[in-house]
This record gives C-alpha cells, sequence and structure tokens, in this order.
C-alpha cells in the first residue's frame, strides 16, 4: 500500500525537501519466483522513456537545477516548494520562458497534497539530490518511493566516499574558506553508505535499479558570462549568485565561466587497477577514482578553475538527469569531476564521458 501524505506532513516534507531551505547548502534473501525475476531483469535494463513522469526531491542548487535540466530534457518533473516565488526567481531569469514540464507544488492547499500523491504514484523515475551533507529521512523515503506503484528508476546524488585526497589540509578549508569544502569525514561516509545501501534494497524490492552519481565541493550553477549562455545545458538565473554568494570575488560565476567541462571517473566500489606508464616506471592508479585536492585544498577551496575535488552543479545535474535514460546506467556508479572548458558539453562529450566509466 503506498503511503500518502498528510497536508501536515506534506508541509513537514517540504521543509526537509529544501523547500523552505532552497539555499541551504549554498549558504548542508529469500529467493523469488521465476515470473518475479524476469520481471525485475525486464524493468532493471529499461532507461527512463521520453516523456517519462519524473519527481525531484533534495534540496540546494543542485536540486534546482537537476528539477530544471530533467525538464528541459522533456520529462514532466514534480518538486515541492514552500517557497514558490524564491524558487522562481532562482530558477528562471527575467527574460527565460518557463518550461511547461516544470511543476512547483505549494504545501497549503489540498489540491497540492493531492497533487503530490498523484506524482509519487505516477513517477516513473525519481531524482535525490541534496547541496547540503543529508540524505532524506527513512520517513520521506517512504513517501517518495512507495513499495508498490511509482519510481522504479533512480537517480541519487551522492559523495566520493573513497577518502582519496582527503585528510586535515581538505577538513580545515572547510573551515576556514569555504563551508560547502566536502572533506570526508567519517561519520558523514557511513551517512551516506547507510543510505545508499538502504536506497538500493529498497529499489531492488520494487524491481527497480538505482544509479549514484558521485560529487565533491559543489561549485558554480549559474549562466556565467550571460553574453556567453548556451542553450544545451540550464543553468540557474543570475539571481543565484547573489543569493549564494558573499565574497568580495564572485569566484561562483568565474567557475561558471571558465569550468563548464566535465570528465567522469568510476565509482569508489570498482575493484582492480589500471596500469599506466610514467617516465620509466609502470604505476598502478586505483581505478582512477575521483580524489580530494589533498594539500593543494586551501587554494582549491574558493578556486573557479578546474581543480582535483571539485564538481560543477550543472554538470552533476546533467549527469543525473542523462544516466535516467541510458540502459548501461542502471545500478552502476560514477564520479562527476571537473575540466577546463568555455563550452558546456555535447551530446557527444558526453557520450564519449559515460562510455569511460559505464
Amino acid at each position: 500500500m503506498a503511503r500518502r501524505l498528510s497536508s501536515a506532513t506534506l508541509v513537514h516534507a517540504a521543509l526537509l525537501l529544501a523547500a523552505a531551505n532552497g539555499l541551504q547548502a549554498a549558504r548542508r534473501g529469500v529467493a523469488r519466483s521465476a515470473t518475479r525475476a524476469d520481471a525485475r531483469a525486464a524493468v532493471s535494463m529499461s532507461a527512463l522513456k521520453p516523456g517519462g513522469n519524473v519527481l525531484a526531491v533534495g534540496n540546494g542548487p543542485v536540486f534546482l537545477l537537476a528539477a530544471k535540466t530533467a525538464a528541459a530534457a522533456g520529462y514532466p518533473t514534480t518538486i515541492v516548494s514552500a517557497r514558490t516565488e524564491l524558487f522562481n526567481q532562482l530558477l528562471w531569469a527575467e527574460d527565460e520562458d518557463r518550461d511547461a514540464n516544470l511543476r512547483i507544488l505549494g504545501v497549503t492547499e489540498d489540491e497540492d497534497v493531492s497533487a503530490f500523491n498523484e506524482a509519487v504514484a505516477s513517477a516513473d523515475a525519481l531524482i535525490v539530490a541534496f547541496d547540503a551533507e543529508q540524505t532524506l529521512t527513512d520517513t520521506l523515503l517512504d513517501v517518495v518511493l512507495p513499495a508498490e506503484g511509482g519510481a522504479s528508476r533512480v537517480a541519487c546524488l551522492s559523495k566520493h566516499l573513497s577518502g582519496k585526497g582527503m585528510g586535515p589540509f581538505v577538513t580545515a578549508s572547510k573551515v576556514a574558506a569555504n563551508k560547502e569544502v566536502w572533506c570526508a569525514p567519517p561519520e558523514r561516509v557511513e551517512m551516506y553508505r547507510s543510505f545508499e545501501a538502504k536506497l538500493k534494497a529498497k529499489v531492488a524490492a520494487k524491481g527497480g535499479d538505482v544509479t549514484i552519481v558521485r560529487g565533491g565541493t559543489l561549485k558554480g550553477g549559474g549562466p556565467g558570462d550571460p553574453e556567453s549562455v548556451q542553450a544545451v545545458a540550464p543553468t540557474l538565473a543570475p539571481r543565484f549568485y547573489a543569493e549564494i554568494v558573499a565574497d568580495l570575488v564572485n569566484w561562483q560565476l568565474l567557475f561558471d565561466c571558465e569550468t563548464r567541462g566535465v570528465e567522469l571517473t568510476p565509482g569508489d566500489s570498482a575493484t582492480g587497477c589500471v596500469e599506466f606508464k610514467s617516465s620509466t616506471r609502470l604505476q598502478c592508479e586505483r581505478n582512477r577514482t575521483a580524489a580530494g585536492p589533498g594539500l593543494q585544498a586551501v587554494f582549491t577551496a574558493t578556486a573557479s578553475d578546474a581543480r582535483p575535488g571539485d564538481s560543477g552543479r550543472v554538470q552533476v545535474a546533467q549527469a543525473l538527469v542523462r544516466s535516467l535514460a541510458l540502459d548501461g546506467a542502471a545500478g552502476k556508479e560514477f564520479g562527476v569531476t571537473t575540466k577546463a572548458a568555455r563550452d558546456h558539453p555535447s551530446d557527444g562529450e558526453w557520450e564519449a564521458e559515460f562510455a569511460k566509466v559505464l
């Protein structure tokens, strides 16, 4: 039986799903029958079809970007907000047409409750994307991912959890320079691992698949230089910079101008080595998994160019949405890192990156 929301619970859900804290982070075996197994195999290899319904939950700029990106890709997308006016100002520039595919539900009217329950039941895919270092509570996970009906394909934003390139210098940079730096504290790593396991088990029980998209320190998300904005990648409105940046130099805007490229890396759970030659000796690099900034952390915390440990919000949103349409991404994980570029990646460049990790 699908768990339905009351009006009061919907308000609570909206608050925790960043409706009231849209910028929080920018500023947080029983054997089955053969028939069941065959059905699960059929579902697990199916990508989200064109025009499929998407429900997006989370908080912060990356959550809004993921929803906007899904809508731009042709998927009718639903989010919940207790601050609809602010969300609209962050999503759409003054001269930008609003995408009819993106529906923002309020939290006060009975019609909103009914529409949300309908959105959960009719969702083909679920996107989970938090800017803050948090995950869905068990209660909200049960709400947005009922045991029967609802989404069977999930794309979830998590973090790089291998611990590579982390340490005291990265932790210090989070305190001194940028509170959004990802420094992989043990308690947060355990939180993400626990949630990923819970999410995978829940989705597998209904015959679906999860794709884990890993990021590091999230940066950017706006249009950058308005004169060079491209239609190939949705961004947040210029209002984003006024809300997120308190520094004298708007390094987030500079990041969006200089670092539009992307490199995908194997997921943390990959095993084995990739051998390569460096000067005169043979080295082994563990799966090319993404690493943190290490000793460079103090310089990378607010850097606008491509640096280790960083992930662009625009590219993360693209990776989440694009993975839903790929059969090969079902049940997989990969990381998103930065690359210097003045142009957003083309479809062909994204295909080449996915080919490296799927």
